[in-house]
């Protein structure tokens, strides 16, 4: 049983191996919009610090990405599977601290969570969320709950929902009595409240600047059992099987009149989790908090939906009534189900070329490129709103000589020989900018239309003269 010892280095070094030939192989970046987003305000903060003091962007992902960022998009995604491959020895350690059994398990829970898989090799702020979090609790199992509180302090600089994270720790820490504690969890927000001040000369802004703070959603709302739903899309079919069964197993044990295996520690991996899940599910349900019904948000709880999991794993295996060797095989057939159901037809399935590849509209962003490169010898701002161009022009997004959003006030700065690069969602719907309204503005000639999948005016070219 020698191999046993070293199962879980074997593990994380298969992951990182497969994870490098992703980012190798494959050149998608998540999607074009958030993740890219975070990725730009990473890569551009060194030259606007500004950048490592904004709320929506996060502070302190874009203080931790922004060294990786430096060498570009793959940079980014490099820093997200150091991240997670962090997170997956954690979450282990974490459930031999439970006195979980076959803690190894934990890990290929995790690795084989088809979209949270492809979602690693993005810009995105979830896998951090993830890595805070298990962080938190594992040392909250190594009875070092001043060490917990100040890394869980930082997590609304990670992801707002750090917020009701906080909340739940500081329960805990009432109920154990631990006081001390509750001071440090205000770690985070006084020293980012002194730090962000010579920036945004207000100490609340913490507070103040929040974009979510809002009783409304511009997404609209959904049905409550959402995110119940698409935890199945994130986690895979296996996965999400053995999460509920894992419940199940935690609903048996209180019922039988068993407490005492479920301790106050096991009460926080299930609180945090099932009140995220609540949490997220109430937003949405209720078109508040600007909720958009992501199902990516899950990902940040990844590690708690591992090990919930995981007691639905030995939930099924480890009856007593059931034979050594009959276990093993039964172990066997269900690790291999979890390590296959990724490369299956399933919906819920990993499809590698559409999930880890450009999508059609950032080839087509690539096509307008080259085609205002050779078209153009000289060329002013540029006004977009679609923040892969950033990428593909290589501008710098904050740089306001070179491009600006495109919103109504900013069309009052243009200048002959700025083009204006026009997109269905990010102009219209974030920006809330119509093509009417550009071809109103007189010297606006328009110059080409680009479209793809049979969608039309996906991009569309002006110019101003």
């Amino acid at each position: 049983m020698q191999i046993k010892k070293y199962l879980i280095y074997i593990i994380l070094l298969l992951y990182l191996a497969c994870g490098i030939l992703t980012i190798w192989y494959y050149d998608g970046t998540g999607d074009a919009g958030d993740s890219m987003l975070h990725y730009l305000f990473a890569r551009y903060a060194l030259q606007h610090p500004g950048n490592f003091f904004d709320h929506w962007a996060k502070p302190v992902f874009v203080l931790l990405s922004s060294p990786f960022a430096q060498f570009g998009f793959n940079g980014m995604k490099l820093f997200n599977l150091v991240v997670t491959a962090t997170a997956l020895y954690i979450t282990y350690l974490s459930c031999n601290l439970l006195k979980i059994k076959n803690a190894e398990v934990v890990a290929l829970l995790m690795i084989f969570a088809p979209y949270a898989y492809a979602q690693t090799f993005s810009g995105l702020t979830e896998p951090l969320f993830a890595l805070f979090l298990i962080t938190g609790i594992y040392l909250v199992l190594k009875q070092k709950p001043l060490s917990a509180a100040i890394v869980i302090s930082f997590m609304p600089f990670v992801r707002s929902e750090g917020l009701m994270i906080l909340v739940i720790f500081a329960l805990y820490f009432v109920v154990r009595k631990k006081w001390k504690c509750l001071l440090f969890l205000l770690c985070g927000h006084v020293l980012y409240s002194i730090a962000g001040f010579f920036i945004h000369h207000d100490f609340l802004w913490v507070f103040s600047k929040i974009p979510y703070t809002r009783l409304s959603s511009a997404y609209g709302s959904g049905n409550a059992l959402h995110f119940v739903t698409q935890l199945m899309y994130v986690a895979g079919v296996p996965v999400y099987i053995l999460f509920w069964l894992g419940i199940v197993s935690y609903i048996s044990l209180w019922i039988r009149k068993k407490e005492k295996m479920i301790s106050e520690n096991t009460l926080l991996v299930m609180g945090c989790a099932v009140t995220f899940i609540f949490a997220h599910s109430l937003f949405w349900a209720l078109g508040i908090f600007n909720s958009m019904g992501l199902k990516r948000v899950l990902i940040g709880i990844l590690p708690l939906i591992a090990i919930i999991s995981l007691q639905g794993f030995n939930f099924i295996t480890e009856q007593k009534s059931i034979h050594r060797n009959l276990k093993s095989v039964i172990q066997l057939l269900i690790v291999i189900f979890i390590c296959l159901f990724p490369f299956t037809k399933n919906p819920a399935a990993l499809n590698f070329k559409k999930d880890l590849s450009l999508d059609e509209s950032q080839k087509c962003a690539r096509e307008v490129t080259k085609f205002v490169t050779s078209n153009f010898r000289t060329i002013g701002k540029l006004y977009y709103s679609y923040p892969y161009f950033s990428e593909t022009f290589g501008i710098d997004y904050f740089d306001k000589t070179k491009h600006l959003e495109l919103k109504t006030g900013n069309l009052d700065e243009l200048c002959r020989g700025d083009l204006i690069i026009w997109d269905d969602w990010f102009a219209l719907h974030t920006s809330g900018t119509t093509t009417s309204s550009i071809e109103q503005i007189p010297g606006i000639g328009k110059i080409v239309e680009f479209s793809v999948d049979g969608r039309v005016n996906v991009f569309i070219l002006y110019r101003y003269d």
